[in-house]
């Protein structure tokens, strides 16, 4: 599966669930209780889940007073996050996984995956710890050492809280998950933002954070419970390590992605700064606010990328489904139908973004977050690239085949690596603007990168992204820039050029390009009505036909 920032885990339909002592059909029930409640609580915690991040991400700069101290939480938080949440996503998905034959199952699944992470976890931070100064050197910036040493304390926590949680999820029960997983949004932003506010500072705000994680791991604890007392079955912890291999693989190289551009960001531009003969404090705290001002455009450059997938992963357990899997047409049919619609809904929201990219920032962010406009117009179709790669992969894992999907990540994150490099470099050598530069590479890189999935999806089912709908969804947007530069500037006297005149421009964007497909006869009114007709056999949820 695709890791999100999210660790909730989706509503899944259990590979093996206990028969009731009242007979099947009692069972049955049990599990289409269980997965109605699933569909309410799941996406209820994912989309309060967003809101809360969304929220940290946009009041921190203001709490914390600068450009400069937001660019080093972002380094902090992104070494932080790709070493988290490959570590919460298998451990959740494992323990999910093995936990969901029954009772005797959740209990030896609970047992087993704490023995796991005592050693695995555990390990992991250790790790993380004693590298806090080689990431320290690969930046240049020695300040980052007792940040990152100290948010190691995340890990440790994360690593047991995501025990239990995936023990819920296993066991269906969703309304624990949701609510354990809203509660912690709700404590690390409420934590994070008020240390930020009180001392202005980065590394109370990290020490906000492993606060927050040390207490959602003692209340999962709490609500789900310990394992009883026994011994886990054997060879239990040799599968479940087995399972989470090549997830993390996977894993690993896809949340690297997310992150590589602004640790080339910073490494690079500090030592040009350097070799032009800035003193040293003066290095820092400019390359730290040009970092501050390009994690700002990544914020609101991925909010596509995360709300397609909350929606997408509803989808998505139809591909595992027996009787759509031994339907290669309609698996064909099911695939690029939800590659059409994930592109057209994600260029409606790019449209709305990014049809007034300097005003967008400026609606959002203090005026001097408004310089990554440039930077935030390329982001916006990288991560249109990076999502339809995203949900390529999660189909081709669905299928079951964890490898080739695993090394195609591997070999999407060396390219982008290299290109964030050369183009940083580059722009670097010749006076171009390294955010720009930096997200040109990004784009560069993740557009391969789903090139190269969608070839291997065409080798595997001959089905892939239609390119009418491609073709279409580009003339709609081509048709929201033009109506974006006749659009008054932002600060121009008048409604249209208010923050008020932003998001009416955003909304109108967003109605236009969809006209413009419904014109194309890419989308229409009976289509859209017909979406939820055609419903496979032991299928949990619906998808479009």
């Amino acid at each position: 599966m695709v890791t999100i920032q999210d660790p909730t885990p989706t509503a899944r339909e259990p590979s093996a669930a206990p028969v009731s002592p009242a007979g099947p059909g009692a069972a049955a029930d049990d599990v289409g209780a269980a997965t109605r409640r699933g569909v309410i609580f799941i996406p209820m915690a994912k989309l309060w889940f967003l809101v809360a991040g969304l929220l940290m991400q946009l009041l921190l700069p203001r709490a914390l007073g600068s450009a400069a101290l937001f660019g080093m939480w972002t380094l902090v938080l992104g070494w932080l996050s790709v070493v988290n949440n490959v570590l919460i996503q298998a451990t959740l998905q494992s323990v999910a996984h093995f936990a969901a034959a029954g009772a005797q199952a959740l209990e030896d699944a609970k047992r087993t995956a704490l023995q796991v992470n005592l050693r695995l976890g555990l390990g992991i931070a250790v790790a993380f710890f004693l590298a806090a100064p080689l990431v320290a050197a690969f930046e240049h910036d020695a300040e980052l050492i007792p940040h990152l040493r100290l948010a190691t304390g995340v890990i440790v926590a994360y690593s047991f809280y995501a025990v239990f949680v995936g023990a819920a999820n296993g066991a269906r029960q969703f309304h624990k998950q949701a609510a354990l997983d809203m509660t912690f949004s709700t404590l690390r932003t409420g934590l994070v933002l008020a240390a930020a506010l009180v001392f202005h500072a980065t590394l109370p705000a990290v020490g906000a954070f492993v606060l927050a994680a040390g207490l959602i791991m003692v209340l999962s604890i709490g609500v789900v419970g310990m394992p009883r007392p026994g011994q886990s079955p054997p060879g239990a912890m040799q599968k479940m390590f087995s399972y989470m291999a090549w997830l993390m693989l996977y894993m690993a190289a896809i949340n690297a992605l997310m992150f590589l551009d602004g640790w080339w960001l910073k490494r690079l531009c500090t030592e040009s700064a350097s070799q032009a003969g800035l003193a040293a404090t003066e290095v820092k705290r400019s390359v730290d606010a040009l970092v501050g001002v390009y994690a700002a455009a990544q914020t609101v450059a991925r909010l596509p990328y995360q709300l397609i997938l909350a929606v997408a992963f509803i989808i998505f357990p139809l591909l595992s489904t027996p009787a759509l899997r031994a339907d290669r047409a309609r698996t064909r049919r099911y695939i690029e139908t939800t590659l059409r619609y994930s592109l057209v809904v994600m260029v409606a929201m790019v449209a709305g973004l990014g049809v007034r990219p300097q005003a967008t920032l400026r609606l959002l962010y203090p005026p001097e977050y408004s310089t990554g406009a440039g930077a935030f117009a390329i982001l916006l179709g990288a991560y249109v690239c990076f999502s339809l790669l995203c949900i390529v992969g999660t189909i081709t894992n669905s299928l079951g085949r964890a490898l080739p999907t695993a090394l195609l990540g591997i070999v999407t994150a060396l390219v982008t690596c290299a290109a964030v490099y050369l183009t940083i470099n580059g722009g670097l050598a010749t006076g171009d603007p390294p955010l720009r530069a930096a997200a040109l590479g990004l784009l560069i890189g993740m557009g391969s990168g789903l090139l190269l999935n969608l070839g291997y999806l065409w080798h595997c089912l001959q089905v892939t992204l239609p390119p009418l709908s491609l073709l279409r969804a580009g003339v709609g947007f081509a048709v929201v820039l033009a109506l974006g530069r006749v659009w008054p500037q932002p600060g121009t006297p008048g409604l249209l050029g208010s923050k008020v005149g932003t998001i009416l421009c955003a909304g109108l964007a967003g109605l236009l390009y969809l006209g413009v497909l419904m014109l194309l006869r890419e989308l229409s009114l009976r289509e859209l009505m017909l979406l939820r007709r055609d419903r496979p056999a032991g299928a949990t949820a619906e998808a479009p036909q």
